[in-house]
């Protein structure tokens, strides 16, 4: 099992309302509270575009599949999960050529793509996998492209909720310190909310296309950290 590790650091910005509010003339001290902890990631997020081209539908997507089936073949190669594997897009179009003597555009073949996510629960498999789906067929009639590649934390959401109540702590030893040099007592929270959302690990443009020989190794890939951050804005009422 992956050990995960990290560090927590609090940043706060802060600042003082004394604005009284009109409906109940409260005094406030508005302090933000920032917890942010660092992690080895666990997981790998890929997005795929399946495609195929071909001189009708049927032929498109018939190249299409035949792409599909080198992405099965990894995926059972991998070991990868049902539940981490699924079709996000399917699209189906003709592709038109121009035709300057009738001022027309003419349908020359069709393009068939499959937009697919997978999630690679073993983060040192994510540059075989991305070589097991290269292929060194001549054709240029269908394909695997790697679209974006992301590392992630698998728990991502409780470690958000843990950090949230650093936050909360961080906001509220602030707003002591704040109280205590303004001389006021602060008297409870007047509101206490999230502030903006977090964001997903961030996702990689990969190479257009996948296209290495056999000869070539895998993709080294360098994971580096996931950061994970809980931000809170609080008003206290202050006497």
């Amino acid at each position: 099992m992956r050990k995960i590790f990290g560090t927590i650091c609090f940043f706060l910005l802060v600042g003082i309302n004394t604005e009284a509010l009109a409906h109940d003339n409260v005094r406030l001290i508005s302090v933000t509270g920032i917890a942010e902890k660092s992690f080895q990631p666990d997981i790998v997020r890929i997005n795929l575009s399946i495609w195929g081209k071909g001189e009708s539908a049927k032929k498109a997507q018939n190249n299409a599949q035949s792409a599909f089936e080198l992405l099965k073949k990894s995926v059972e190669t991998f070991k990868i999960k049902k539940e981490d594997i699924r079709t996000t897009s399917y699209e189906l179009n003709p592709e038109y050529v121009y035709d300057q003597k009738t001022n027309k555009n003419n349908i020359n073949g069709y393009n068939a793509n499959q937009g697919v996510s997978v999630t690679l629960r073993k983060v040192d498999d994510a540059g075989a996998f991305l070589d097991a789906l290269t292929t060194s067929s001549k054709t240029n009639m269908s394909g695997v492209t790697i679209v974006t590649l992301g590392f992630d934390l698998d728990k991502r959401l409780d470690e958000e909720r843990a950090l949230m109540t650093e936050a909360v702590k961080a906001a509220a030893a602030d707003a002591d310190v704040l109280a205590r040099a303004a001389q006021v007592k602060l008297k409870g929270i007047y509101r206490l909310a999230p502030r903006g959302a977090n964001a997903p690990a961030p996702m990689f443009r990969a190479d257009a296309m996948m296209s290495r020989s056999k000869e070539m190794s895998a993709p080294q890939l360098m994971s580096g950290e996931v950061k994970v951050t809980a931000e809170v804005t609080a008003d206290y009422i202050v006497e």
